[in-house]
């Protein structure tokens, strides 16, 4: 009688500390006390170790024996091997895009072209660009028909979250988001046009110089150890 509640519970608990991570509303590094966490959700300590395991295994929390658990830090080693992956896999969800998606769904990116619609997530205070540049991906990876590459696409977008957030100021940001878009504008065109080729090309030209970017902002952080 008391598992699904209880299931439902841990999935709860996970799901919000996940998004908090992602977002940095933990910061990477910071302690997590799971008395507080249980404390915060009125639960015994049990679900939140389940979901602070999960996390674990996802590379997002770091449980040492004696300390506890932590943010993981972000890891110059582990942004270049998520860029990496990127490369490759952002490619191949577009080639799925541009030959299997309806011209309806094609045409629906057109809202990207600009980020008007887009507002500040207001939970975890991050820029507007950031959300804009997130759901792009998102909305690209989710038109994929290979569910195992869909999947993998979004999870690897969201992972980006970490790095974006703290990489880059919202004044740095507004410097470069013109061009930026001007750039999502050139994927959605090729994507409209069915050339999955030329929006791999792209996207791998996009990935490249967010890469330079991001390392470059990261190796002056100082939470990365």
């Amino acid at each position: 009688m008391n598992e699904i509640p209880y299931q439902l519970m841990r999935a709860d608990i996970y799901g919000v500390l996940r998004r908090e991570l992602l977002s940095c509303a933990i910061r990477p590094g910071a302690e997590i006390r799971d008395a507080e966490i249980a404390e915060r959700f009125a639960v015994s300590r049990s679900p939140v170790r389940d979901a602070l395991l999960r996390l674990e295994a996802e590379g997002l929390v770091v449980i040492s024996p004696r300390k506890g658990y932590r943010a993981a830090p972000i890891s110059i080693a582990d942004a270049r091997d998520l860029f990496e992956f990127r490369a490759i896999l952002e490619p191949a969800c577009a080639a799925s895009v541009a030959s299997e998606a309806t011209d309806e769904a094609l045409r629906g990116l057109d809202r990207f072209c600009s980020m008007d619609g887009f507002a500040a997530g207001a939970a975890a205070a991050e820029p507007t660009f950031v959300q804009y540049n997130r759901e792009f991906h998102l909305a690209i990876a989710g038109l994929c028909t290979n569910q195992r590459m869909r999947e993998a696409a979004i999870d690897l977008i969201e992972q980006f979250d970490r790095l974006v957030i703290v990489s880059i100021s919202s004044s740095e940001a507004g410097g470069q988001q013109e061009a930026l878009i001007a750039e999502h504008c050139e994927i959605i065109t090729a994507l409209q046009a069915r050339d999955g080729k030329r929006a791999g090309r792209i996207l791998a030209r996009h990935a490249g110089r967010a890469r330079k970017r991001v390392l470059s902002a990261l190796s002056r952080s100082p939470i990365v150890p």
